[in-house]
């Protein structure tokens, strides 16, 4: 195997437009490739204070003084698509699937603090329906870890129910019948949530947007990007969501189509809160699980 590339060091986040166009237009095989280790941060990375405002408006967050603890996600955008648009990672950035994400908060982000960020990708599992691949995202601030993402992506492959698998399927997040005595506040999700979502996010992937750019990816509407629904919830939970420390684990379980009527539901457990989001039907789009930690 070939040596993996050098890590790629950048003095300012690089423009997400671009990154987008790369990725709509990249042309790499479908068959199963290794993932080489691949890495990139940038040292002095600003917090644009008008992205901030968009966040916490579509999002319903207030503004604290703070980071909410899902924006450094939004914030490592940039770096997570240049890494992806690298001629060395084997698979199109377009058809990747977002299925969990677990963040760890190890203190609050002042707002106007210069942060360290750091993205790295490297090897994969081999899963019934393909490829699953873990993005990492580190946040420094004064030096020291502040905040950190593993973000699990799955690559479909044809064929790949016949190779071997490297690992049992994981475990839950929360197990759903949690939620069998809450009573569920009710959320009306409209059609331009995609549009809002994407120019606080800076998102602008098709699938989010109308039915019309989303229909050649599969969808018959638009759907609601799991980032927003995962900050919507956090948003909504409170006092829980501002101590210092938490862990906060998700699970993207379907799309949630534009415009939507959503149940939100929380779940006490000994450790934290267990959440989830789910169609009038009672078919979860998103379960997950805050927990308080102590540093």
């Amino acid at each position: 195997m070939s040596a993996s590339p050098q890590p790629l060091e950048l003095s300012s986040p690089p423009p997400l437009g671009a990154q987008l166009l790369r990725a709509a237009l990249a042309r790499k095989p479908a068959h199963a490739q290794e993932v080489p280790r691949l890495e990139v941060r940038v040292r002095h990375f600003p917090v644009d204070a008008q992205q901030l405002a968009r966040y916490r408006v579509v999002c319903g967050f207030d503004a604290d003084g703070f980071l909410p603890p899902t924006f450094p996600q939004v914030l490592a955008t940039p770096l997570h698509l240049t890494l992806l648009n690298r001629p060395e990672f084997p698979y199109r950035l377009m058809g990747m699937i977002h299925l969990r994400n677990l963040i760890r908060q190890h203190r609050r982000l002042p707002e106007g603090a210069p942060l360290s960020v750091a993205v790295w990708v490297e090897g994969h599992r081999e899963v019934r329906l393909g490829r699953e691949l873990d993005m990492h995202t580190r946040v420094e601030l004064e030096g020291a870890l502040a905040w950190e993402a593993v973000t699990t992506m799955l690559r479909r492959l044809p064929g790949n129910e016949a190779r071997p698998r490297d690992e049992r399927p994981a475990a839950p997040v929360v197990d759903e019948s949690a939620f069998r005595d809450s009573r569920p506040a009710h959320w009306g999700v409209p059609a331009d949530t995609g549009w809002r979502y994407a120019r606080a996010s800076g998102d602008y992937n098709p699938i989010h947007l109308s039915a019309l750019t989303a229909k050649p990816f599969g969808f018959q509407r638009a759907i609601a990007h799991g980032m927003w629904t995962l900050g919507r919830c956090v948003a909504e939970m409170g006092e829980a969501a501002t101590v210092p420390a938490l862990t906060l684990a998700v699970e993207f379980k379907r799309p949630l189509l534009l415009p939507a009527q959503v149940q939100f539901q929380t779940a006490r457990q000994e450790d934290g809160v267990a959440f989830r989001v789910a169609s009038k039907e009672g078919k979860a789009h998103l379960v997950g699980r805050l927990v308080p930690r102590v540093e």
